[in-house]
This record gives structure tokens, sequence and C-alpha cells, in this order.
């Protein structure tokens, strides 16, 4: 059944027309329900990039100053818009009283969908993490889709990687994500099951790469010697990155809540993160090839992150021997998501989609750029994958 999986999508495809979208025909918006198991992360990227295809350039006007106002019940002295992108504004108010707030608004989405991300601040507060800071919610508007939160102080953990005056605070900065990681899992967790590796080989037969017979064989091997491997199963954050987070005074505050409540395998978040700060120095190795002590502070701090996740738990799942090549199959699903996206955007730039005007996909140029970037990581993850698997 695997095979057939992995094989069923073998031949290269343009993104306009897959036969996995095709498939789901009228029902493509719909997105799994709040507390569904998920495990197809591959499928809910094509569901997106059709939302992208029907959306129109500006489905959601953005927040006046007077609406923002009522809303916080005080005046606002400025409003900048911060940052833009196809699905969220930001903005960065002044208010009269002093001090400073941030305004996010979702462009792409329901008005069902809109409550929970703020929804997902209150939920993580609640948890009272050490280490975890959280911002607090200071209005709503639903009409425009658009909360208010307090402003977090703090640089991001991909900031301090570049930062020579703070040399120790990635190390320190990635210690305290694994730990605050491991605590929100321990908090979420609601089984401990088998691998969903028939379900992993679905959402990857989705994905429009084209694989060699080596790397199927690789793939084959991982789906049976993952098929018994335990695995915490419960809601997962999604987009735990380190770009996620801002880091002041020995804390970590939150800027970024999950958008959907998901339920799948924890260790999907664990893998995000340490995917993102592998490639901060994969940059920082190709821009300064010369600083080895730089270099040597980002490795230790993804062990720092991995040791600091794994000593929370009095019991491993998956089983030592199984972590490793458990945590690359998922970095291996996540570089298949971000594969996906990536061709949906260039080729909605290509066909100029509204969507796709000022620059709202990113710079066009770096999207083609990105693609051979991520078929490297993809055959890097493949060789990875094949030494860590049981023998």
């Amino acid at each position: 059944m695997l095979r057939r999986a992995i094989n069923r999508e073998k031949l290269s495809r343009g993104v306009d027309k897959p036969r996995a979208i095709n498939s789901m025909n009228d029902s493509i918006l719909q997105a799994p329900a709040a507390h569904a198991i998920d495990f197809g992360y591959v499928q809910g990227a094509w569901r997106l990039i059709e939302s992208m295809r029907s959306s129109q350039a500006d489905p959601v006007e953005p927040p006046t100053v007077s609406e923002l106002e009522e809303a916080l019940g005080e005046a606002v002295e400025k409003c900048d818009l911060f940052a833009k992108n196809w699905r969220n504004r930001v903005y960065r108010l002044e208010l009269a009283r002093g001090g400073a707030a941030v305004a996010k608004q979702m462009i792409i989405g329901t008005d069902a969908k809109f409550p929970c991300e703020y929804d997902q601040l209150g939920r993580l507060a609640r948890l009272q993490i050490p280490g975890l800071r959280v911002p607090e919610v200071l209005a709503l508007l639903p009409a425009k889709r658009t909360y208010v939160m307090e402003l977090a102080p703090g640089k991001t953990i991909p900031k301090l990687v570049w930062d020579r005056k703070h040399s120790d605070d990635p190390l320190k900065a990635c210690e305290l994500a694994g730990k605050i990681l491991a605590r929100i899992h321990l908090a979420w967790t609601q089984n401990i099951c088998p691998m969903p590796v028939d379900s992993l080989a679905r959402d990857l037969a989705a994905t429009p790469w084209r694989l060699s017979s080596r790397e199927e064989r690789i793939l084959q091997s991982a789906f049976e010697g993952l098929a018994r491997a335990e695995v915490r199963m419960g809601q997962v954050y999604y987009d735990y990155k380190p770009a996620n987070f801002l880091f002041e005074d020995d804390e970590l505050f939150l800027i970024d809540p999950p958008g959907t409540l998901r339920q799948g395998v924890q260790l999907w978040d664990f893998s995000i993160f340490r995917s993102f700060m592998r490639r901060e120095l994969w940059r920082f190795s190709l821009r300064r090839p010369f600083d080895r002590y730089r270099r040597r502070v980002i490795g230790k701090s993804l062990v720092a992150f991995e040791q600091a996740y794994l000593k929370s738990f009095t019991d491993s799942n998956p089983e030592p021997r199984l972590f490793a090549p458990a945590v690359r199959l998922f970095e291996l699903q996540r570089t298949a998501v971000l594969m996906t996206m990536q061709k949906a955007k260039v080729r909605l730039a290509w066909k100029r989609h509204p969507i796709a005007r000022k620059n709202r996909l990113g710079n066009p140029l770096a999207n083609r750029l990105t693609l051979p970037l991520l078929e490297m990581e993809k055959r890097w993850l493949f060789r990875r994958l094949a030494r860590e698997l049981p023998r």
C-alpha cells in the first residue's frame, strides 16, 4: 500500500491541476474540523493554493484609525503599516497616552476562522509556562478580522544569530524554546500512538516533486522502519519556528500564535524549529564562511534545543533509536509543503494573478531561486534519512 501511495504521483505535474486537487472537487476549501486528526499538510497546502487562486486582491479593507480608537477605547496617535503579505497585514500603533501596540489583520480566511488565532493566545497564556510571555489582546475588530495586542520587546532568534554583540543569546533562546515546546506538548498530548505512516505516504504522494528510484526506496524503508514507532498525538502548534518568538531578558515573547487548531503528531513542531535553525546555519555559513566561532554557537544552539526538549520527558516517544529518522521524515514533509507552496507562488506570479501583484507573494526572482535550493535540501534530507534509519 505504501509503495502504491509513493508511486501514484511519481510523474511530474504542473501546479494548476494536480490529481490530488481534482479528486477533492467542490470540497477543496473545506479544511479539517478544528479537532480532527490531520497529517495531510501537503494536501493542506493545495487547499491554501486554491483559496489563493479564488481570492480577491484585497478582500478586506484595512481598519481605520477611528475604528481602532473605538475598539481600544483610547486615542491612537499613529497607525503605520509595518508588514504585509498575501495572508496578513500588521500595523504598528502609537498610542496617545504613550506606548505602542500591534494590530494584526487576517486578509485570507473566513469570519469563522478569525477568532481562532487570538483564542490561541489565551490558551497558551493559561498554560503558565515559565519563560514564555504571551502578549495580551487589547481589542477586537471582527468586521475587519483584526485584533490588537501589546507590543512585545526583544529580537527574533534568527536576528540573534547574526548579532555579534550577544554571542550566547542564540543558545539561551534555543534551550528555552526546547523547554517551552516540551511543556506545551505535555499539556496538549492526548495519546501515544503508532506513527501514521499510511497517512504520511498519501500526503507526500501529493507533492509536485520528482523522486529518484533511490529516494523512493529510502522513503519506503522509512515507512516500514517507523511503522511501529510510538509518537505523541494531540494538538500541534504547527508553526513553531524561531522567527515567531522574541528573546529578551531570558524570556521568549510569542508574536505569531497558531492560526488553526490542529491535531496530529507533535513531533512535527520539533522538526519545524530544527529545520529553520538548520537553514539559518547554512545561510550563515554561506555569508560568513570564516566565522567559525559563530557557526559553532549556532550548532550548539541546535543541540541545546533538542536536549532541553528531550530532558523534559520521562519517556522518549519515539524510542531513541527511532527519534532521529522520525524527525527527519517530518522535516522532509515540511520541505514538501514549502516546495508545493513555492511552485504555486511562481506559477501565480507568471500568470499575473491579482494576489501576486505588488510582490505580495514575495519577490518573484527570489521565489524562483528558492526552488533549486529546496531541491538541494530535499536531496540532503534523503541522504540523512538513509543514514539514520535502523539497520
